[in-house]
């Protein structure tokens, strides 16, 4: 299917500008497909901040056949830079592909001096950008406002490629190769970033291209959390939480749904249920008879109050961030609160007629308590029976990433992932139960490139000419990467702001917390 030719009469809001006038040309690519790109705010975001610069044009590509850009229909090779957006590691893989079929040498130090600069970002990239560091020039760390007019500077002057990548290795939040020390950007004052208003969305419903939240506007209310729950990046690679003030947050939607046909408010943020005006944002959205969606929360954070919004904005159902129905199993985690909070969170759930419960799960960990989460489960079930509602559990490895304090732990191998599974499919059985679950050779293949380093390069690319389709032949033809605890990770480079011994400090309460545990039962 052509999508260029496709989106080009499905998008409302797309933005254009005449090629001979602008002086600067850059192609955000996503790479992968059309639909999971444009399912959240980021590639919304990112190509609002660039194309703001009345000197820049900015279009959009995706993994796709043929690899053009959406906008116009160009080729990666008719633009000035060539910039990724990396959230998930696994991508790594498809942006290497996307060069290659540009014809385009994915090794930087093979590129000419007329290949466009390529620069990456992102969450994944931010955290660790060492496994990509010699297939693209630079990576930018951390987040782009406060910092984007230095880049745009550097990158529409005259100078020669060389020279504009050398100056942009000088910012202190651009990663170059060899850099010895990187700060990340940080965004403190998040009323004063731009927040993309006039927002993307397809014309038409058609299952290939539409995002998950069609015709809805989506609000970033927050970013980063201060809970600082031992696995979770984003709160160990992007604290402190900030949050726009409620005055700014209604502002943006009176101009944001003036600009759309949006029905719906999709409230964004990892944290957001400890914004202090958070219910007041859902209660302004429902004044305005929009539909409401809400991101996944904490168990110990819903009421009665919040499930009521989220039954009036129209969701269904309710996703709970519970990681582990074990009280030690969470605590482990750094993630404590009670069992009695997650099962009044159930009741109140099926007393408000919600037809889907959503766990999200974490297994694979050391000495997984299994006996207590059997029995919660079992209370759980029998609130459930009483029900319409279903329970969807959804489970992924514990994956280590680099900066948490778990990046000490040795990554799981395929076969204690599908062991782990497999206790959790024999005592979590039931009529109303469907499981969801990670390929455990992706999540190997994904904690090798959380954890891994520059060498990795030269395998993203073979990975890519070989253009494999299997986890299990991907994960093989990778090295085993573990960090031993106290080891110096090659990513401290990456200042992240958060103190190293608080760091460390945190991994060895987790791993004290399992001295008195029994072993694993079954």
């Amino acid at each position: 299917m052509d999508l260029a030719k496709k989106v080009d009469f499905l998008e409302y809001n797309v933005i254009r500008k005449n090629w001979q006038r602008s002086k600067l040309k850059i192609v955000l690519c996503y790479p992968n497909v059309y639909k999971a790109g444009m399912t959240g705010l980021t590639v919304q975001q990112l190509y609002y901040l660039f194309n703001l610069d009345d000197e820049v044009l900015c279009e959009r590509c995706f993994l796709a056949e043929p690899l053009r850009t959406i906008e116009s229909g160009a080729e990666l090779r008719d633009f000035d830079v060539i910039a990724f957006t990396l959230q998930y590691e696994e991508d790594y893989v498809n942006m290497v592909k996307m060069l290659l079929d540009a014809g385009i040498n994915p090794m930087a130090e093979k590129r000419s001096q007329a290949d466009p600069v390529i620069i990456a970002g992102g969450q994944a990239v931010s955290a660790n950008p060492l496994p990509v560091s010699k297939i693209v020039d630079c990576v930018f760390v951390g987040e782009l406002e406060p910092c984007l007019s230095d880049l745009l500077e550097i990158l529409k002057s005259k100078m020669s490629k060389r020279r504009k990548v050398e100056e942009m290795s000088n910012l202190k939040s651009v990663y170059r190769y060899g850099k010895e020390r990187v700060e990340r950007c940080l965004a403190l004052d998040l009323d004063q970033a731009p927040h993309i208003l006039a927002q993307l969305t397809t014309a038409s419903a058609d299952a290939f291209i539409d995002p998950l939240f069609a015709n809805a506007f989506c609000l970033e209310v927050s970013r980063s959390c201060n809970r600082r729950c031992r696995f979770c990046l984003v709160s160990w690679t992007n604290g402190p939480l900030r949050y726009r003030s409620l005055g700014k947050i209604k502002g943006l939607l009176d101009e944001g749904l003036s600009r759309s046909k949006a029905n719906r408010v999709v409230l964004i943020g990892t944290g957001i249920f400890d914004v202090p005006w958070f219910k007041d944002v859902c209660a302004e959205v429902l004044s305005r008879n929009l539909g409401l969606s809400i991101p996944s929360l904490r168990p110990d954070v819903v009421d009665d109050e919040l499930l009521e919004f989220i039954k009036k904005g129209g969701q269904k159902t309710i996703a709970l961030g519970v990681e582990s129905l074990s009280k030690a199993d969470r605590a482990f985690l750094g993630k404590a609160y009670d069992d009695e909070a997650l099962e009044n969170v159930v009741e109140m759930a099926v007393d408000k007629g919600l037809t889907e419960i959503k766990f999200y799960l974490i297994t694979c960990l050391p000495k997984e308590d299994m006996e207590n989460s059997f029995q919660l489960f079992n209370k759980i079930l029998k609130i459930i029976a009483k029900s319409r509602a279903t329970l969807h559990i959804s489970m992924n490895p514990l994956i280590p990433k680099a900066h948490t304090p778990f990046q000490w732990l040795s990554p799981p191998k395929p076969n204690m992932i599908k062991e782990s599974y497999r206790r959790y499919f024999k005592l979590f059985k039931g009529p109303k139960v469907r499981f969801e679950v990670l390929n455990p050779h992706r999540a190997v293949f994904q904690a090798v490139l959380s954890l891994g380093d520059e060498r990795l390069a030269f395998r993203l690319v073979k990975l890519a000419e070989l253009r494999l389709r299997s986890w299990a032949t991907m994960t093989r033809l990778m090295p085993e990467v573990f960090l031993k605890p106290g080891e110096k990770a090659p990513w401290d480079v990456i200042d992240v702001g958060c103190d190293k011994r608080v760091v460390a400090r945190s991994f060895e309460e987790a791993m004290k917390s399992l001295e008195d545990r029994r072993p694993p039962n079954l």
